[in-house]
């Protein structure tokens, strides 16, 4: 404890007499708020020990996100490397946009046609179109939650932006599982008049549990009943959510502090920039009056190669500096510490391409690390269409609707997998359905397509002879006409022979 005191008054002293450089007070005050906060997680500790008040740690709330919500926003608008670092995440993870399957059309009986749902000109700027889905991919970026409502009646969605969310229903034993979100907004009526509207509405997972009211208790005085509107529905997709959080946190958290410090250092470097370029020449005096008192006159000023006139004994000389300015690679390392918190490339994420050295491949390709994270986030929306189709088709249509997206692997990668799972196939050591579902695995469908009826499967003396292995007849290994893909294929074997050499793409894919 003495040691926690006498921190306690470091702080305190800091807070108090210390000053910074002008721009840098932000800095000072956010490392005192991070020493602050953690003296509070030890009084929490502390009091917990001697049997105080519960220790809880239940991540941002509603009112921290709409507080990082308006700094993020301005950011992914004005601030170069914020915004690049959405553009990025926004193209990798929509690349080829999302696919659906199994979708329900028109058909006989009481069924929801589910493709004219997703076709409606509403829902598609709701949800289901291109800019929409770059919104909402907006929203986890910089709020770090993105809601709708469905009406269940219409299948109609609509966005509830987090300003309106002004509340949430969690379960009794865990807060971190939200049954519903508390909806304030302003209704304005024909006539031109407004009112205020509360409206609560349960997330699809628990919509079995809504009730007609909800009673919220602030400050230990009970309110009035609140109306739960149950015809409505809420989907919800929260980004990166740590387990014991009711929320996560906004893509562009990690880096926007990395992003004030780096642009402080470029401006700093532009001021040295404009300082080297006012003092180009350097004049020396025969002596020290002499170097006062001598001036310097130029016979045009305003133009490009003018002359000089020097006083006796004195010297001009070109500055060193001149012709040169602030060395701003030199910050690389701080913007790579932004790239690292949006995980995206640092390449990409300065759009430089001196970055990437002499590597033709670092600067083009979509590095393993990148497509991994962008791949988990692309699984997260997977999730959530599934869930908004399957509630507008209904429990049992909505049983074959399938979500995908494509691989984000390059071509040539793609085609080296497919290879591969080709040579097992001609070596008759694969089911046809098997290999199906493997090749349809490296594209990124959903295994299950059907196997063309009569399929033969090569090398195996289940089939006859004469329709599979016969060398004669087609001059291969595979039969029927087949041709046994090479393992070499698409690599030089080092010979010098143009037949082998390499022609199906670059492999310079690593610096």
């Amino acid at each position: 404890m003495r040691e926690k005191r006498a921190l306690e008054a470091l702080v305190e002293a800091l807070s108090v007499t210390q000053t910074a450089p002008a721009g840098r007070n932000d800095i000072l005050s956010e490392a005192l708020q991070h020493v602050r906060a953690m003296l509070s997680k030890e009084d929490q500790g502390w009091d917990l020990l001697k049997g105080g008040r519960e220790l809880e740690d239940g991540g941002l709330s509603l009112d921290d996100l709409k507080m990082w919500s308006l700094k993020l926003r301005e950011d992914t608008v004005g601030a170069p490397w914020i915004k690049r670092g959405f553009s990025l995440r926004s193209s990798y993870i929509w690349q080829g946009g999302i696919k659906y399957k199994g979708i329900p059309g028109k058909s006989a009986g009481r069924a929801v046609n589910v493709q004219d749902k997703i076709d409606d000109p509403r829902n598609q700027r709701a949800f289901f179109s291109k800019q929409a889905r770059r919104r909402r991919e907006g929203m986890l970026y910089h709020d770090g939650i993105a809601v709708w409502i469905m009406d269940d009646n219409t299948k109609l969605l609509e966005v509830v932006p987090l300003a309106e969310i002004t509340g949430k229903l969690t379960d009794p034993d865990h807060n971190d599982i939200i049954y519903a979100y508390r909806r304030a907004w302003t209704h304005r009526n024909p006539d031109g008049s407004t009112e205020d509207m509360v409206r609560w509405y349960f997330v699809d997972t628990y919509k079995d549990l809504a009730t007609k009211t909800i009673t919220v208790a602030t400050d230990g005085k009970v309110g009035d009943p609140e109306i739960v509107d149950r015809s409505k529905t809420a989907f919800d997709m929260h980004a990166n959510s740590v387990e014991g959080w009711a929320f996560g946190a906004p893509d562009a958290l990690a880096a926007w502090y990395w992003n004030g410090v780096a642009r402080d250092l470029y401006m700093d470097g532009v001021d040295v920039s404009e300082g080297l370029a006012s003092i180009i020449f350097k004049m020396t005096g025969a002596t020290a009056k002499g170097g006062q008192s001598a001036g310097v006159q130029y016979a045009s000023p305003q133009m490009a190669g003018g002359m000089a006139v020097v006083g006796g004994g004195g010297d001009m000389t070109t500055m060193s500096s001149a012709g040169h300015g602030y060395n701003f690679s030199s910050i690389r390392e701080v913007i790579a510490l932004i790239a690292s918190a949006l995980d995206v490339s640092n390449i990409h994420l300065t759009s430089n391409p001196g970055d990437a050295g002499s590597s033709y491949g670092s600067a083009q390709s979509l590095d393993l690390p990148t497509r991994l994270a962008m791949q988990a986030r692309r699984d997260e929306h997977i999730d959530l269409d599934m869930r908004v189709l399957r509630w507008m088709a209904g429990k049992e249509a909505g049983k074959n609707i399938k979500v995908y997206f494509e691989a984000l692997d390059d071509a040539a990668e793609i085609y080296r997998k497919v290879q591969a799972i080709i040579l097992k196939w001609q070596n008759g050591l694969m089911l046809p359905q098997d290999a199906s579902d493997a090749i349809d695995e490296v594209f990124g469908i959903p295994a299950g397509s059907k196997v063309p009826p009569g399929i033969i499967i090569p090398s195996n003396t289940e089939f006859p002879q004469s329709t599979t292995n016969d060398a004669s007849a087609d001059g291969g290994a595979g039969g029927s006409g087949s041709q046994a893909a090479s393992p070499t294929q698409g690599r030089s074997n080092g010979t010098g022979d143009s037949n082998s050499a390499q022609r199906d793409t670059r492999d310079d894919t690593v610096s």
